[in-house]
């Protein structure tokens, strides 16, 4: 090249490090020191490996006392020079502990601290920890209180990106360790600490990005270890995960599930919204681990290699962690759900604004946030129990369950003997169904609280050992979301609040994933049909899929796949008749019982009589002058569709329930609405946005004279010829004295209309 002729120019950098009294300022006054440093200057690397320099470029970074000629120069330039990653300088600066300790004490300043040094601070620390990661990680854990200090300022970014880069570092085989280090440091903890809700707003969105940032990251060291793994190299994996279990962790959870639903402190309602945040996160993770899982497995048995060899994937101690692992939070959430459902009827804060037409109370993000979290759940449970890795799942926690025996393990169920026939015919007194220590009675319901007790009765047999799994977690929750009238509240607001569109998204979606799921597990070889027992016109539904339940779970293994799927069913059951026949009869938990002097009851209503009442308020309006179509009718008509989906495939398992009920699942009207306007609906929806298709290109040209007069006459003036252009032809022939011919050969090829009554098109399009 060029310069290896000795024609380039001499350096100036080279010049000055000639002198003897050379600074580190003078240099820093060159605009090639960057460009020299790239190219890795023998000289210049020599001057700054020198420890004064080091001192100096190092300290530089955090330097607040320069003048103002130097405040951003300098800084900026020693982060640069430190940046080019030359090896004798991150060497000597790693060498250096006493150096780097003054420079870790930029921690020690009070919030907050200058941004832009807070910049340099963490990405010299990033890049120090990049080419020597045993030495930083060494370093970082000799710190006293290090966590603490940069919690302490985690609301800046860098700082934030820092901890993210240490924990980040875990997939580095001389790393491992530095994520159970900081879990024993206790940093979940203290991040949660910090959502405390008395504590500031801004305060609890750092603190929930953090921990959103740390699941990310974690989640990403999981799936790099899973990947080496794969490929046969021995990686420990021992305290990789430590951050995300303790994070999990039934005392973390119920921790934070207080925090959320503190009733006095100022900020709580920031802290519901980043705490579900944050919940939302690890199941939607969790459920990326059960996906990835399942697609493990379908590769495993496409493989075409015989016999097949290595492992099968997931492995066992895999599906036995997915079996488990959300158990704690599922459980400290269930006990949670009944003050939960309170929000979504008396959030604590309502603010509203004053509109032309009065005083107006929004939906408020409490309540929007909860639906999002209930909604998040029930799709949880439709990937679980419609997952191949299903009876995997539940054979792994059998398995564990087997191999540790606990006295609450061996409890038995006992098959309920045949109730007698009461001698009176008058007698009400009602069957029982019993269980070792319990007794089930399915008795006549009044409208307040005899079905609460049945449901829940029913879905209790599901935790017959102290150690669940996740399936037997989910259960309990569906039968707290029923007990709770978890979704006929949402149902509610989505009638209450007609122009909130991200509310209905949630509530079609929670509809959607409660049908998909019974649907699936109604026609899944696990389960066996439910007995539908014989009860009067006057008993609930929900109660006799209560009666169904206990019969069903005493009737099955406590721990084959036939009694899981069993219990779900019976859930899934009772939470579609909730949604169907108990829509608008919700009542506040006990312990708000405790503190009003009475409860409101909704006037009773049904799902499908809703959809109906709804779409004839929409039509009334739409007739109005300049009526508007109310804002839910969309999804108002996807969730219709759902439920002709699920009456298609499983309404044999609720012609009991109508006929004993009078018609509570579907209106009388239902097959009207369905034939006429639902039909009418999803054949408009499904047309094209222009009409019919335009004529292909090689379709006949149909000439002006023989198009529809009816479409000619709805043109605009001038193009009945053919256009514009055509007219002011046509017109410019007759003045000058020329026959015009007729309309087809005045009309220029390129301007040729090619429509007309074979192609379809014209009478697809209104003028109007």
């Amino acid at each position: 090249m060029f310069w290896r002729f000795g024609f380039q120019s001499a350096s100036a950098i080279d010049a000055l490090l000639d002198k003897d009294s050379v600074t580190l300022e003078e240099l820093f006054e060159v605009d090639e020191l960057l460009q020299e440093c790239k190219a890795h200057n023998s000289k210049l690397i020599d001057f700054l490996s020198k420890p004064d320099n080091l001192n100096k470029l190092l300290l530089m970074l955090t330097n607040s006392e320069l003048d103002d000629a130097k405040k951003y120069k300098y800084p900026y330039l020693a982060c640069e020079v430190i940046s080019c990653e030359i090896l004798t300088v991150c060497d000597g600066l790693v060498a250096d502990i006493a150096l780097l300790n003054t420079f870790w004490t930029f921690l020690d300043r009070p919030a907050p601290i200058d941004p832009l040094q807070a910049s340099y601070f963490s990405k010299v620390n990033g890049i120090l920890m990049q080419k020597k990661v045993a030495e930083m990680i060494e370093f970082v854990r000799n710190q006293p209180d290090v966590v603490k200090r940069m919690l302490q300022h985690i609301a800046n970014a860098s700082i934030a990106e820092l901890l993210l880069k240490i924990i980040s570092v875990e997939e580095l085989p001389e790393a491992q360790g530095i994520v159970g280090w900081l879990c024993a440091q206790g940093l979940i903890p203290q991040l949660i600490d910090r959502l405390e809700p008395s504590l500031d707003i801004e305060i609890h969105n750092t603190a929930s990005q953090t921990i959103l940032d740390i699941i990310a990251v974690s989640y990403q060291n999981i799936a790099a270890q899973e990947a080496a793994i794969a490929a046969g190299e021995a990686v420990s994996t021992e305290g990789s995960t430590s951050l995300v279990d303790q994070l999990k962790s039934a005392p973390i959870i119920k921790k934070l599930v207080g925090f959320m639903l503190d009733k006095e402190a100022p900020n709580a309602s920031s802290t519901l919204a980043n705490g579900i945040n944050i919940i939302i996160e690890i199941i939607r993770r969790y459920c990326s681990e059960i996906e990835q899982a399942e697609y493990q497995q379908h590769q495993f048995q496409q493989q075409m290699i015989s016999p097949r060899t290595g492992n099968i994937l997931p492995t066992e101690e895999k599906v036995r962690i997915l079996a488990t692992d959300l158990n704690d939070l599922l459980h400290a959430l269930g006990d949670r759900v009944e003050e939960m459902a309170v929000l979504l009827d008396n959030p604590r804060t309502e603010p509203f604004f004053t509109a032309v037409a009065g005083d107006v109370v929004p939906l408020g993000s409490e309540r929007l946030k909860t639906c999002e979290l209930f909604a998040e759940i029930l799709h949880l449970q439709y990937l679980y129990y419609s997952s191949p890795l299903f009876d995997r799942l539940v054979e792994s926690s059998t398995s564990t369950q087997a191999s540790a025996p606990s006295p609450a393990s061996t409890a038995t169920l006992t098959a309920p003997a045949p109730a007698p026939l009461p001698s009176d015919p008058t007698s009400t007194a009602p069957p029982s169904v019993s269980v070792e220590g319990s007794e089930v009675t399915a008795r006549k319901l009044d409208s307040s609280q005899g079905d609460v007790d049945a449901l829940a009765a029913a879905v209790s047999r599901m935790q017959v050992s102290a150690q669940t799994n996740v399936a037997d977690e989910l259960v309990a929750v569906t039968d707290k979301f029923v007990r709770s009238r978890i979704l006929p509240m949402c149902l509610k607001l989505f009638f209450d609040f007609p122009w909130n569109n991200f509310l209905h998204s949630v509530v079609y979606d929670m509809i959607a994933k409660v049908f998909n799921t019974y649907s699936y597990t109604s026609t899944t070889s696990y389960a066996r049909p439910l007995p539908q027992p014989e009860v009067d016109g006057s008993e609930d539904p929900p109660a006799a899929a209560a009666a169904a339940a206990a019969a069903a779970f005493a009737s099955a293994s406590p721990d084959g796949l036939e009694a899981k799927m069993v219990g779900v069913k019976a859930s899934f059951k009772a939470l579609v008749l909730s949604i169907a026949y108990f829509f608008g009869r919700i009542r506040l938990p006990n312990f708000v019982l405790h503190t009003t002097v009475a409860f409101q009851i909704l006037v009773e209503g049904k799902l499908s009589a809703l959809i109906i009442d709804a779409q004839t308020r929409n039509d009334a309006i739409e007739k109005e002058p300049r009526g508007t179509r109310l804002g839910f009718m969309g999804h108002l008509t996807y969730i219709a569709d759902e439920i002709c989906k699920l009456l298609e495939k499983c309404g044999a398992d609720f012609e009991g329930d109508t006929d004993t009920a009078g018609t509570a699942v579907v209106h009388p009207d239902w097959d009207a609405y369905v034939n006429g306007v639902l039909r009418e609906t999803k054949e408009r929806d499904r047309q094209l946005l222009g009409g019919a298709r335009p004529a292909q290109l090689g379709a006949p040209h149909v000439p002006v004279a023989q198009m529809n007069p009816e479409l000619l006459d709805a043109l605009p003036a001038g193009m009945g010829s053919g256009g514009p252009a055509v007219a002011a032809s046509g017109a410019s022939g007759t003045a000058a004295g020329g026959d015009s011919g007729d309309a087809s050969s005045s009309t220029p090829s390129a301007a040729a209309v090619r429509l007309g009554e074979a192609d379809g098109w014209s009478s697809g399009i209104n003028f109007d």
